[in-house]
C-alpha cells in the first residue's frame, strides 16, 4: 500500500516539477545549440508521418505538371520562398541557414517526397518551422501550380530561372515589373487562370488590390504580391493598367459557333432560375464592375466557380454576384467562360 502511495506521489510531483523547471528558465530555448540528435529525429520523424497520412486523402490533378501559370509560381517563388529555399544561381544567407530547422535546399529536398506530399506541405505550412501556410485558403489551384514549378527546380538552369522568375518581359517599366511579369495577357501562349488588366477600370483596379491587402479576397499569388504596396502605389498601379490599351489573351479568337445559351444568359439572363443577365453589370458603364471580353477561359472559369460557391470574396458586390451565378450550371459556366473568352477584346465596351 505504501508502494502505491509513493507512486501517486512521484505521478503528481513530476509534472508540478517540470512546470517549476520551465518557469524558472533552465531550459534553453536558444537556437545556438541545436536540438539532441534524438530530439531531432523524433521530430522529423513525427512531420514526415503527419504529412505521409494526411496526403493519403489528397487526389491529385491530370495534367497537373503542365500549369499554364508555371511563371506566377516562379515570381511567387522569388519573392515569398527563394530568401530561406535559395533558387537556381541564388545563395541562401548565413542568417537563413542559422535557423533551427535550417530551411531545406530544395533542388535537394523535392525528390524525397511525392506530388501530394508536397502539395500538403505547400498548402499547410510546417508548424514548429519557419514554413507558412498558403496565404490563399481553398486556391488549391495555385497549390498545384506551386507543386508544377518545384518538381521542375531541381533540374532548372539558373537561366530558365531568370527568365520566368526575374525578366517578366516588363520592359521599360520598371516600377510594375511585378505586375508584368504575370499580367502579360498569355505571353507564354497557354490558357492562363490570370487575368488581363490592361483597360480595366481605375476603381475596380484599385478596389481589388486593396481587397487583396486586406485579406478579404484571397489568392495565395494575389496576397503576397500586393503586401508590399502603399496607398500611393496601389493608386498608381491602378491609374497606371487602367490607361494601358486594352489586351486580350492569346487564347481568345472570335468564335464562328453561336451559342444560343450564352447569348441569353448574357443578354437576358434566365428569370426562371433566378439567373441576373451578365450585361446588367459587365458591359463596361460601371467602373465598379470588370469586363470580361476576352479574358482568359481557366480565370473565368474559376471566378464563377467560386462566385457559385461563395469562396469569391473581396469586393463590394460580392454578395450580388453569388447570388446571380448561384444557379448556374457546370455547363452554363462553361458556355459563359467559352463566350466572353473568344469575345471581344477587353475595353471596347467601355464608355
Amino acid at each position: 500500500m505504501r508502494c502505491v502511495k509513493c507512486l501517486v506521489a512521484a505521478a503528481a510531483l513530476v509534472p508540478l516539477a517540470g512546470l517549476l523547471i520551465a518557469w524558472l528558465g533552465l531550459i534553453h530555448v536558444g537556437a545556438t545549440g541545436g536540438h539532441w540528435a534524438v530530439t531531432e529525429w523524433f521530430l522529423h520523424w513525427t512531420m514526415r508521418s503527419s504529412v505521409r497520412t494526411a496526403a493519403l486523402g489528397i487526389e491529385k490533378p491530370a495534367g497537373f505538371e503542365n500549369a499554364t501559370v508555371l511563371q506566377v509560381a516562379a515570381v511567387h517563388f522569388e519573392g515569398g520562398c527563394a530568401e530561406c529555399h535559395g533558387s537556381p544561381g541564388r545563395r541562401r544567407s548565413a542568417e537563413v541557414l542559422a535557423m533551427l530547422p535550417p530551411p531545406p535546399d530544395l533542388k535537394e529536398a523535392v525528390g524525397r517526397w511525392t506530388d501530394e506530399e508536397l502539395f500538403v506541405i505547400v498548402r499547410d505550412g510546417l508548424r514548429y518551422t519557419g514554413m507558412p501556410a498558403w496565404p490563399g485558403a481553398g486556391r488549391d489551384g495555385e497549390v498545384w501550380a506551386m507543386v508544377a514549378f518545384l518538381k521542375q527546380l531541381p533540374e532548372m538552369s539558373a537561366a530558365r530561372y531568370q527568365t520566368l522568375a526575374l525578366d517578366g518581359d516588363a520592359g521599360s517599366i520598371s516600377a510594375f515589373s511585378p505586375c508584368l511579369s504575370c499580367h502579360r495577357s498569355g505571353a507564354d501562349g497557354g490558357d492562363q487562370a490570370i487575368p488581363a488588366i490592361a483597360g480595366q477600370s481605375e476603381f475596380y483596379l484599385a478596389e481589388t488590390l486593396r481587397a487583396y491587402l486586406s485579406g478579404k479576397r484571397e489568392s495565395g499569388f494575389m496576397e503576397v504580391a500586393a503586401s508590399n504596396l502603399s496607398d500611393p502605389e496601389v493608386a498608381a498601379a491602378a491609374r497606371h493598367f487602367a490607361n494601358l490599351p486594352a489586351q486580350v489573351s492569346a487564347t481568345a479568337t472570335p468564335s464562328s459557333v453561336r451559342d444560343e445559351r450564352a447569348l441569353s444568359l448574357v443578354q437576358t439572363g434566365d428569370p426562371v432560375k433566378k439567373i441576373a443577365a451578365c450585361d446588367a453589370c459587365h458591359d463596361g458603364r460601371n467602373a465598379r464592375y470588370p469586363l470580361l471580353g476576352g479574358q482568359p477561359l481557366s480565370f473565368l472559369r474559376e471566378q464563377l466557380l467560386l462566385f457559385r460557391s461563395d469562396r469569391r470574396a473581396g469586393s463590394a458586390t460580392e454578395q450580388l454576384m453569388s447570388r446571380a451565378v448561384r444557379n448556374l450550371t457546370d455547363g452554363d459556366i462553361d458556355r459563359l467562360a467559352a463566350h466572353y473568352a473568344s469575345g471581344p477584346m477587353a475595353g471596347t465596351l467601355r464608355r
